[in-house]
């Protein structure tokens, strides 16, 4: 397509952080071709489509740094439990039974509310591999989605004192030489969307050869890796325990981190652990609400940003959130450092943005590609509709995004230069149809781990 979005205030994140009133941009096939002024524009690019933006705010795509695309199917079913039980009681009993089908119905619903909630890159990391034909369906979703995907091919291969189902254990050679055929067969398809990384679960669910192994593929392929990090005090301790160093020492004593390791969580780091991670330029994906929901901790995000970590923002799986509505972590990001610090000047409503995009951008490698609206990078651009009761009126654009949008403001998505929705009507998607397969396939699974529904609701009261 060769579009202007013209009329509405296009917040560029570009490195002057223009914002420009009245502004347009120009999109030729794939790519921002002009950024602007809408009346000098048009009169430009008198022969490309007009899409009217007036009144609304035109920023780049969100970035979703992690999530968990098959815990879509268990939204509600985690409630009020710490990590270690949510584990053992719901995810993981879940994750050894998930047929394709269940793969497939869990990432169609993802990636129609990541375009509802305006992501337009996701990062879907995929542990549990009990049975063939598990990543291909979710690959398929996405590229069909029209999203810019990028799967991680995780594994599990091993466990202490049982804490790990059987199913999902597996041969750590046979995951990586699937993660391979993966890369090999779908790096870089959907016109450039699609990309294949490697995810070892966590220090707790792997060993030194499998973790050295995983930097050996990742090293050669040129593949990036992501793993969960620091998320509690547990992986702290198993690390120590079994390699006499925590989490993010050991990892550097090993070679593992580096500018391509996105490191997950970062909850419990020390002064050390946040050097270390500065001096290796590893990133980091800033999940706020899965840390508030299991009570897990607070990162120290503004601790990290002045040591120069590159920070994205994730939503973490729909089990421990309960959504994968990007817009709405905007809010939860900033409030969270505020409250936990007694400072809200510790964060600002525009730091928090930059992290929603060209943070998010650079966490996953794509910085050369997509980011700032900026002549030369891919169009990946979502229009955003702020008059409404929640968010309007509207005196600073940026802060009424963050503080007040709740996610259904977003009403147009472009991906690739390709339209995914507008005013708010899906273009590659089947609303209806997904989430009636996703509701049969979520009460199936329910049933199959014996958590279903019961025949009369239960209240609960705190403990």
């Amino acid at each position: 397509m060769n579009v202007i979005l013209s009329g509405g205030t296009v917040v560029t994140m570009d490195p002057d952080r223009r914002i420009l009133e009245h502004g347009a941009v120009a999109v030729r096939g794939d790519q921002i071709t002009a950024v602007g002024i809408a009346n000098d524009l048009k009169s430009k690019f008198v022969d490309f489509e007009t899409i009217d933006c007036t009144g609304r705010i035109v920023i780049p795509g969100f970035v979703n740094t992690h999530l968990h695309m098959f815990q879509g199917l268990l939204k509600g079913l985690g409630d009020d439990w710490v990590l270690k039980d949510w584990l053992r009681n719901v995810t993981l009993p879940a994750a050894a039974v998930l047929t394709p089908d269940d793969c497939r119905a869990a990432a169609m619903l993802g990636c129609l509310e990541s375009i509802k909630s305006g992501a337009t890159t996701i990062l879907d990391f995929m542990y549990p591999h009990n049975r063939p034909g598990l990543s291909v369906p979710i690959i398929e979703a996405m590229t069909t989605s029209g999203l810019r995907g990028l799967y991680g091919r995780g594994f599990i291969n091993q466990s202490e004192a049982g804490q790990i189902p059987e199913a999902i254990l597996e041969d750590f050679d046979q995951a990586l030489q699937d993660c391979s055929d993966l890369f090999e067969r779908y790096n870089g398809s959907g016109d450039g969307r699609i990309g294949i990384w490697v995810a070892p679960c966590a220090v707790w669910s792997a060993n030194e050869e499998s973790l050295r192994a995983t930097r050996k593929i990742a090293s050669d392929l040129g593949m990036r890796i992501t793993i969960h990090v620091a998320e509690t005090p547990y992986e702290i301790e198993n690390s120590r325990d079994r390699f006499g160093l925590a989490d993010v020492p050991y990892y550097e004593s090993i070679d593992f981190l580096g500018p391509d390791v996105l490191a997950v969580h970062c909850i419990y780091l020390t002064e050390e652990d946040v050097a270390i991670l500065a001096g290796t330029h590893t990133r980091v994906s800033h999940n706020p609400v899965s840390n508030m929901y299991l009570a897990s901790g607070v990162a120290p995000i503004p601790e990290m940003i002045r040591a120069g970590i590159t920070v994205g923002i994730a939503t973490d799986g729909p089990a421990s959130n309960n959504n994968q509505n990007m817009l709405s972590q905007l809010k939860y990001t900033a409030l969270v450092h505020k409250v936990n610090t007694r400072d809200p000047t510790i964060i600002t409503a525009e730091k928090v943005l930059e992290l929603a995009t060209i943070g998010g951008a650079k966490a996953v490698g794509l910085e050369g590609t997509i980011g700032p609206i900026e002549v030369g990078k891919k169009a990946d651009i979502v229009v955003v509709n702020l008059e409404n009761s929640h968010a309007g009126p509207v005196h600073r654009p940026v802060s009424s995004l963050v503080y007040s949008a709740i996610g259904s403001e977003v009403e147009t998505v472009m991906v690739n230069g390709e339209l995914l929705m507008k005013d708010r009507r899906l273009l590659t998607l089947d609303e209806e149809e997904i989430l009636a397969n996703a509701n049969q396939a979520a009460f199936s699974l329910a049933k199959r781990i014996g958590i279903d529904r019961p025949s009369g609701y239960i209240w609960r009261e705190p403990t």
